[in-house]
């Protein structure tokens, strides 16, 4: 072979390597977006666009608050239960995420600042998420939304672990 075939066999190879790296960063920070996404739309009370970020036969587990099956369980349990929460800050950190075709998986802590019947809360726990890509765009098939705490702000999660709400 000539110089020149091996040049463009190799310029090839590393342009298709550079391709699916290029697609596969895109889809890393789609996921991403969409995780803080959620947390800004559920925070701001905007519960279509949140609906939009799931897919139709999402599974939404939040351990002690239930499981939801479908958009219309998981609208009933933020117009519920969510929205008792007079103030929702929601953080996520340390987010890991591995990609498998048109499949991936998400885990990262979250962290909320939160207001109950007037008392300042502290949360925190993970959301371990699978997620699809669908016509293009990455949703949020199942999440599992473990708390590792919710206190009181002026108790702290070292006295109080889990308070009952209500």
């Amino acid at each position: 072979m000539t110089k020149k075939r091996v040049s463009k066999k190799v310029a090839k190879a590393v342009s298709r390597s550079l391709a699916q790296r290029v697609v596969e960063l895109e889809d890393r920070e789609a996921i991403r977006s969409l995780v803080h996404d959620v947390n800004w739309m559920a925070d701001e009370e905007r519960l279509d666009d949140l609906l939009a970020c799931f897919t139709d036969d999402l599974v939404y587990d939040v351990g002690v608050f239930g499981t939801y099956h479908g958009k219309p369980a998981l609208r009933a349990f933020y117009e519920q239960t969510v929205k008792a929460f007079k103030l929702r800050i929601h953080h996520a950190t340390n987010q890991v995420i591995e990609l498998r075709g048109g499949k991936a998986k998400s885990r990262c802590y979250w962290k909320a600042e939160l207001e109950l019947q007037g008392r300042a809360l502290n949360s925190s726990g993970h959301y371990l998420d699978e997620l699809a890509k669908q016509r293009g765009r990455w949703k949020v098939a199942k999440r599992t939304a473990t708390i590792t705490y919710m206190c009181p702000l002026d108790e702290g999660w070292a006295k109080t672990r889990m308070m009952t709400l209500g």
